[in-house]
């Protein structure tokens, strides 16, 4: 992609993002946003397939974004447990300012739409991202190999269902979200102490094979 290409890719995705806040992600066309950006429609629609594909980029952006900042936050040495918390909690950090455009976009993230949905075929980088993140995370020894593909992917659904709710939590700084991934760590600390004891190991095996049959993990 040329550098002019990335500069118009960018602005439309900008314009777009304004509309779906100010307008509405449904009334929002790509006509308007097309007209918004200074391009024909065929142009428009040169640099992303329609509306979906523009939403699936600004997943993207927050992805990007997510990655960043636990890296950045992660201590060298830092337990298992602090680093699963860290990528939990700079989820909500880096969307805590566009709650309201979560909110209007939550329907395409659970729903049917190839282009947009969270468990699509399209979607299958940016969940793959989100769930190496985990793995980074419990990567140690405390953590069972066999148990691992299991966890990061179970962190991955945590995570989407905690973004769901801090994007409707009215709580003061949406404490409530903040509580539901302390809590949730905690929990999940005695749990994979559980799971790692050798006698569990047939039952580590069976929740593999239950998300390799979902096609979750492969």
């Amino acid at each position: 992609m040329t550098a002019k290409a990335d500069e118009t890719r960018r602005r439309i995705l900008s314009v777009a993002l304004t509309r779906f806040r100010e307008d509405g992600y449904h009334k929002t066309t790509m006509r308007g946003i097309a007209r918004a950006s200074g391009l024909s429609l065929g142009a428009a629609y040169h640099h992303f397939e329609g509306k979906q594909d523009i939403v699936r980029a600004y997943y993207g952006q927050q992805m990007d974004a997510h990655e960043a900042a636990t890296r950045e936050a992660w201590r060298e040495g830092a337990a298992w447990q602090e680093r699963v918390s860290l990528v939990l909690h700079t989820s909500l950090d880096v969307r805590a300012t566009d709650r309201a455009l979560m909110r209007e976009l939550a329907p395409l993230v659970v729903g049917t739409d190839e282009a947009a949905s969270a468990f699509s075929g399209k979607s299958a980088d940016l969940r793959g991202r989100s769930i190496a993140l985990f793995h980074e995370a419990i990567d140690d020894p405390a953590v069972p190999e066999d148990l691992r593909d299991v966890l990061a992917t179970a962190l991955w659904a945590l995570s989407m269902g905690t973004l769901l709710y801090f994007a409707h939590d009215e709580s003061p700084r949406q404490r409530k979200s903040r509580a539901l991934v302390d809590g949730s760590v905690e929990l999940l600390g005695g749990v994979v102490s559980a799971l790692a004891l050798p006698p569990l190991a047939p039952l580590r095996g069976r929740l593999r094979e239950v998300l390799e049959d979902a096609s979750l993990i492969f």
